[in-house]
This record gives structure tokens, sequence and C-alpha cells, in this order.
């Protein structure tokens, strides 16, 4: 395989050998070569893009980067993307077409193939982020009644437009999905079989309007690498491969790392600084809010911190501590929630042992703040107030941690939806009233 690096495709632009990197860049794997467009300096991207055959940009283009992939597609020569989405599968054909503007899209669906053109319009009307929306139509069916003669002509005929063919989808005569068969045992079966003999009848599938979580979710129960898309009267409408699975797992991921301290998957490292400030200034003045809500209970104290002022370089001690303890406890109930772990019939039982592992973490980082700020101060009591504090922080920590993710999927709101700033003002707040208001009564 060959290896291009950085630098020399650099060094091949700026010499102007535009035929050489056109020869060299087509022989990469698409991986490769859309690693190495990412990566180029902004000025070359799209021009290195642009040498790619039609073919090797189908692979490439959605590995690109979302903003390399938008100056791509308005700058690109009308007939070069048609050229690039005929070669492509229809899930990600209707990927690209999701991005056109309208009257870019139906100038482009009027010059490819007329059955892809149709397949995308199909696609476009189920929501992207449903099994309908990441599916291909191209898969390969068989009548129930062929027999395996019938069957390898058939799949002879309509290999080249299918990739990954583990399976065959049976259906009868209605196009009603009855049974799925194994490429590896219609070669070993004998010649008069029929489908319907062969056939593996207990057919998992998904409904086409399941949300791509829950398809992942059967990839990952059943570990299959093909999934048949069904409506509500079974009728058989598309596949979907563990391929695309893996981009669904890889966004699912990154858009609940997003969502916990409030951004938006669109707001990436390059994206301009007047974007990411619209994307990030709600969230920051949300948390404004919260940060004087907290200052409001601090502000209670204020008479007890007037009198001792060593308090507060303690304070931040027990809110820290408690915010971190209430993050690990989120990130454990929100993914249990993302792999289904969590049911109707255990989630108390979740909760209680989130709220035990925060009063004993407590109980032994208390112990150690009641030692260090004695030996600090030689006040027993002074320890004492912080070590109490501590555990009931913990306490609070594992109680928010836990159940409110729990409540806002039960309201049908994505728990990873502001749950960092609801459960880093409640342990602030409860860190603050327990030290201040021990200390008020203790000291």
């Amino acid at each position: 395989m060959l290896k291009l690096t950085i630098d020399q495709i650099i060094a091949l632009f700026e010499n102007d050998q535009i035929d050489e990197i056109t020869k060299k860049i087509n022989l990469l794997h698409p991986g490769d070569a859309a690693q190495i467009i990412n990566e180029l300096p902004a000025e070359y991207q799209v021009k290195a893009f642009n040498q790619l055959s039609s073919e090797l940009a189908s692979d490439v283009i959605n590995d690109l980067h979302d903003e390399l992939r938008e100056d791509v597609l308005e700058t690109i020569q009308q007939n070069r993307l048609v050229e690039i989405m005929d070669e492509m599968d229809s899930d990600e054909a209707t990927d690209i077409a999701a991005e056109l503007d309208e009257h870019q899209l139906k100038d482009v669906l009027q010059k490819i193939d007329k059955e892809d053109s149709e397949e995308i319009k199909q696609l476009l009307i189920y929501d992207e982020d449903t099994a309908g929306g990441i599916m291909q139509k191209e898969i390969i069916t068989v009548n129930k009644e062929m027999n395996r003669a019938e069957m390898i002509d058939h799949i002879r005929d309509n290999y080249d437009d299918v990739e990954k063919l583990y399976y065959i989808f049976v259906t009868d005569e209605e196009n009603k999905l009855i049974g799925i068969l194994e490429a590896s045992k219609l070669l070993l079966c004998k010649s008069e079989m029929k489908a319907l003999d062969i056939m593996d009848k207990d057919v998992i599938s998904a409904p086409v309007e399941m949300d791509q979580e829950e398809v992942a979710g059967i990839f990952r129960k059943y570990d299959i690498y093909i999934l048949p898309v069904i409506d509500k009267e079974n009728h058989l409408l598309g596949r979907i491969t563990v391929d695309d699975i893996i981009d669904v797992i890889d966004e699912e991921a990154s858009e609940d790392v997003y969502k916990m301290v409030g951004l938006e998957n669109e707001d990436k490292v390059f994206t301009s600084p007047l974007s990411s400030v619209r994307k990030r200034l709600p969230w920051l003045t949300l948390n404004l809010f919260t940060a004087l809500l907290v200052s409001s209970v601090v502000g209670v104290f204020e008479a007890t911190i007037a009198r001792l002022s060593f308090l507060a370089v303690l304070m931040p001690i027990v809110a820290g501590l408690g915010g971190n303890s209430g993050t690990q406890t989120l990130t454990v109930i929100t993914r249990g929630i993302a792999l289904g772990e969590l049911t109707l019939h255990n989630t108390y039982r979740a909760i209680v042992k989130e709220i035990t592992v925060g009063i004993i973490n407590g109980l032994l980082i208390g112990s150690v703040a009641m030692l260090i700020a004695y030996l600090f101060k030689g006040n027993i009591l002074l320890g004492a107030v912080l070590g109490i504090s501590m555990v009931c922080n913990m306490f609070i920590a594992g109680l928010v941690g836990s159940s409110i993710p729990v409540v806002m999927k039960t309201l049908k709101i994505d728990p990873a939806l502001a749950s960092s700033v609801i459960i880093t003002m409640l342990t602030d707040i409860g860190g603050f009233a327990s030290f201040l208001g021990l200390a008020t009564l203790l000291l």
C-alpha cells in the first residue's frame, strides 16, 4: 500500500505538480486519502479532493470533516457531484443529498441514475436519526419458492449493486420479510432445496422509525453484521450494516459528551469563532444564573464567613469534591441508560448503590479532610465540620447524580442534556449549605 505523507503532498502542490498528486493520491486507500485531505492546510484541501477519481471520492467525501465537506459541496461542479453520487450506496448518497440546498438537490436528482434518484427520495423522507435514515436500499431478496440454482443466478445478476453480501433476505409475494439466509449456507445446501427450507425464520429486524441508538443496541445485543429494516406491515425496506452502526455509536458518544458540557456536535475545532460563540453562549448564560443561585446560598452565611474568614479557604474543597463525585455518578448512570442496562425494575437498586458509594467515599475522604483541617488549624471542631459536610455533599452527589438523568429520561429528555450543570449547581449548594451551616452551629 502506497504511503503518502502530508509534507510530500504540500511539496507537490508548491511545485505545481498536480499530475503527480493525481497519480499518487488515487492509489491510496479511501481511509488514508480522507485522513490526508483532512490534515492538509486549508488552502490545499479542496484542491486535493478535486484530484480524486469519482469512485475514490465517493468513498472519501463522507469521511471529510464537516466544515471541509461543506466547502467541497459549495464549490464542486454539478456534473462532478453527479458522478460521485452515482458511485455511492443509497444511504451515503442520501447523507450528501441532505446537505444540499433545495435548488442544488433538485438539479442533482434529475441528473443521476433514475433508480438511484428514487431511492434517495425515499430515504430523505425518514428522520436522519432513525433506522430509515441510516439504512441502504441496496439489498438482495429471493422468493421463498426459489431453489438453489435460481437463487444463485439471481444473486449473480444483482451482486454488483450490493456490497458485503453476508445474508440474503427471503420474502413472500408481497415483499414481506419471512426469513434470512446465510450466503455460506446457500453454497452448501442441496440443489433441489428451496429458500423456505434452508432459511432462518427467527429474523431480527428493526422498524423503520426506530431511533438509531436503539438500532445500535440491537447490533450490540445480538452481535450481528446486517439488520433488515421493515415497515409496520413487515415489508422489507432496506438493510443496515455494521459499518453504519460504528458511525452511529461514534456519533452518539460524541453527542452525549458535547451535551454534558452544553455544546452542539457542530462545534468543532476549526468552527468559526462567531459560530462557536453562538453555540456556547446560551449554556454559559445558564451557568451564570446557576452560579448566582449558588452565591446567594453563600450570602446567607455572610456573617459566619466574616467572623471565620478561614472558612473561605476550605469551602471550594467541599464543593469541588461533591461536583466531581456527582459527575462520576452521572457518567455511570447515563452510560447505563444508553446501553439499556437500567430498566424500570433495577433503577431503584442503581440509585441506592450510587448513594451508598457516595456515603462511603464521603466517610473516607471526609476522614482525611478532617485530619488535614485539624493539622492545619489545630481545631478538632473545624475538622469535624469539614468531614461531616463532605459526607453530606457526597450523599447529595450520589442522590442527584443518579436520579436526575433517570427523571430526565422518564420525561423523554436526553439525560446528557444539562444534567451536569444541574448536578454541579445542587452539589455546590449542598456543599456550601452543609459546610457553612455546620460552621455556624458548631464554631
